[in-house]
């Protein structure tokens, strides 16, 4: 009976232990205590691991309390206070990987491109096979992704696919007023998406005129708001800490063991996404398509309409220069998983054989990226 008064501070302090080792792996890191080692001798092996595993239980803390604190603001703070969050992880570790990596001007590059590869193909197509398990079609409002990919394939064109092409800098670069460009139009083109989404266009979004959040089962009041948002600065500091320790380290990984570099891209991406793929994957769970849909599509285009200033504003800031544009290959790849994606979700209905179809599309991509590092090794 003596530690019935302790339940309700253990259940406060246990879920934070993730943040609490976050930042204190993060002060290592940052201060380089941990192993100097070769990173893919067995010291540097567990520090690696030990940091991705940090990242990804300290990032989905941070989402938690996103969360909460999305709750007790409500819209449209709320959504801009989880689409803030979610771009903070991800530009601190591709910037963390960009100027550890020995300046590795391809990283955004790919890494962009992997988090639209994961989610419309691997992600999406992983939650239309677990929602439609047992043959049945899942409904979803189809004025959302109508919404969403215009936008996205718009701004992964002209972020990706276009600098290829150009003739302002050779191969994938872009000259100065290119990349202002690029910059500029993602970041305003983004801000009227999320002002729309959280105001007139809402129902866009919801299933049958239901908002989310009138979807979603009853759950008891979330924290107070200091709290929730004390904590989530704490994690998201722990997070950029962690992500700058384990960028020196991707670039090593890969060199030793004669990877493709771009999985250093698929890497950081998985980082990025582990809170998005579950939320997702346990809406799909519960046959909520919509959910899901707007889940990863919305973490799609916040990948490119914010990720994209930030890194051309850093690119300003420290000289290091990205190379946006694709190999043709991978064009063709973006091209086909487009046209896939927007064919499936034109009717409002999903089904496992079109998870099926998006599955194949990431595999195909996987193989690509292993032919072209066995071509020009």
């Amino acid at each position: 009976m003596s530690i019935t008064p302790r339940a309700p501070i253990l259940r406060l302090i246990l879920p934070e232990i993730p943040v609490a080792l976050g930042l204190a792996t993060g002060v290592a890191a940052l201060a380089h205590w941990g192993p100097t080692g070769p990173a893919d001798g067995a010291s540097g092996l567990a520090w690696t691991a030990w940091l991705i595993a940090a990242i990804v239980a300290a990032a989905m803390r941070a989402m938690t309390h996103a969360d909460h604190v999305a709750e007790r603001l409500g819209e449209p703070l709320g959504t801009i206070v989880l689409t803030i969050s979610a771009i903070i992880i991800e530009v601190a570790a591709v910037c963390a990987v960009m100027l550890g990596s020995q300046g590795d001007p391809d990283i955004a590059r790919d890494t962009m491109f992997a988090v639209i590869m994961l989610i419309l193909n691997l992600l999406l197509g992983a939650c239309m096979l677990v929602s439609g398990w047992g043959g049945q079609e899942r409904e979803f409002n189809p004025q959302s992704s109508n919404a969403y990919l215009p936008l996205l394939i718009t701004l992964a064109s002209i972020t990706m696919v276009l600098p290829r092409f150009t003739r302002s800098g050779p191969g994938g670069w872009m000259s100065d007023p290119m990349e202002l460009f690029v910059g500029a139009s993602s970041l305003v083109l983004y801000g009227v998406f999320l002002f729309m989404q959280s105001t007139r266009h809402r129902n866009f979004f919801a299933h049958h005129g239901v908002t989310e959040r009138q979807a979603e089962p009853a759950h008891h009041d979330p924290p107070p708001l200091l709290r929730s948002c004390v904590l989530l600065v704490l994690s998201l500091l722990a997070v950029v800490g962690m992500a700058e320790g384990l960028g020196g380290r991707t670039r090593g990984l890969l060199d030793a063991w004669n990877l493709p570099l771009p999985l250093g891209g698929i890497l950081i991406a998985l980082l990025v996404l582990a809170p998005e793929a579950l939320a997702a994957l346990g809406a799909a769970r519960r046959h909520d398509m919509q959910r899901s849909i707007n889940i990863l599509l919305g973490s799609a285009l916040a990948t490119i309409g914010l990720t994209v200033p930030a890194i051309i504003g850093i690119r300003f800031a420290t000289g290091v220069t990205p190379q946006l544009g694709l190999e043709p290959p991978f064009i063709v790849l973006l091209a086909t998983t487009f046209f896939v994606t927007t064919l499936s979700l034109a009717r409002g209905r999903v089904s496992t054989l079109q998870g099926m179809v998006h599955i194949l599309l990431f595999l195909a991509w996987i193989v690509t990226i292993l032919d072209e590092a066995s071509a020009a090794g």
